[in-house]
């Protein structure tokens, strides 16, 4: 055949070959801009454009940028609500961190995070544990954990470093737990954290190998984590364990442990702000750096505005009066 019809031919096969290539090239692109609209949006979102989100679960409300489906969360806050039960629960993400509360504004959560453990004659160690689901979750600053039961000693670990948070310890003089009055190491004793920890693990010793127990309704050792002040006497940082032994065969009688969300798409403000197209932060609102990685965003003047959100921190918006986690 001629030479200018195999040019021709060759040209052409080489053009289509380029256009496959293209395709096959822009093929994971376009899965990976699908999987992470599936995981949360990263810009900054309009109140019309929420307008269709659900902005509940059960009895608990919430809003951007927690949201439940597509295009109506942030990237790490999503929800997930489970209308399997008779009352709804919300749940964090795909986990199994049950949500019972929310600050949308702080971008906090709670939920319970209780032990119940059962001593055994002749065994004298224990240990509980609490991990976060996920990066840019922790346990904020202001929980406390608190443990009742008889002749003990706590020693509480940073989860990932190992490292020591702080230990007390309960003893009673072979009487029963006191089911009122300060938590004071006399039935009961309390770490409070001194930083965010993405989790934690408590090593708890028997100094009584016979397992005394307080009584029928209070056996072993109870351990709950949890920020309540309301635990605490007027005059100073003991804390009232009525409320603390109710919870013994109730837990929904003690307030959920407050965790703390943080943004980490970026390492921090200084790097969120120099890539407009995901910065979280919209027009008047504030950035933090977060202790533990990452930032979050609040309105200066108007706490109940919403920084998150297009306008969300324009005059009018809310009240004035801010205070920062």
């Amino acid at each position: 055949r001629p030479a200018y019809w195999r040019s021709a031919t060759m040209s052409t096969i080489l053009i289509a070959m380029s256009f496959v290539l293209m395709l096959m090239a822009a093929s994971p692109q376009a899965s990976a801009a699908v999987s992470g609209a599936a995981r949360g949006i990263l810009q900054i979102p309009s109140g019309n454009s929420l307008a269709h989100c659900i902005t509940g679960c059960g009895d608990i409300d919430f809003s951007y940028p927690f949201g439940i489906g597509p295009g109506c969360f942030r990237q790490g806050f999503e929800l997930t609500c489970d209308h399997s039960t008779k009352h709804p629960k919300l749940y964090l993400g795909s986990s199994t961190i049950q949500v019972i509360d929310i600050d949308s504004n702080d971008i906090d959560v709670f939920t319970p995070i209780f032990f119940n453990l059962t001593t055994s004659p002749g065994t004298n160690t224990y240990d509980m544990s609490w991990e976060a689901p996920g990066k840019g979750i922790t346990i904020a600053s202001y929980n406390t954990l608190y443990v009742a039961g008889c002749d003990f000693d706590v020693t509480m670990f940073e989860y990932g470093t190992g490292e020591i948070v702080g230990s007390c310890m309960s003893r009673c003089a072979g009487k029963k737990v006191l089911t009122e009055g300060p938590c004071n190491g006399r039935g009961c004793c309390l770490i409070q954290l001194p930083r965010n920890l993405p989790g934690f693990h408590a090593k708890l010793v028997s100094t009584n190998t016979t397992a005394t127990q307080s009584d029928w309704l209070h056996p072993g050792i109870m351990a709950v984590v949890s920020p309540d002040y309301h635990y605490r006497d007027d005059d100073g940082d003991s804390t009232n364990t009525t409320t603390l032994f109710s919870s013994w065969t109730n837990a929904s009688n003690i307030y959920g442990a407050a965790l703390s969300l943080t943004i980490v798409d970026q390492a921090s403000c200084e790097s969120a702000q120099m890539n407009h197209t995901s910065y979280a932060c919209s027009n008047g609102s504030s950035c933090q750096n977060d202790s533990s990685g990452g930032y979050w965003c609040y309105c200066p003047s108007y706490e109940e505005g919403n920084p998150y959100i297009l306008d969300g921190c324009m005059e009018g918006a809310s009240m004035p009066t801010f205070s920062p986690k």
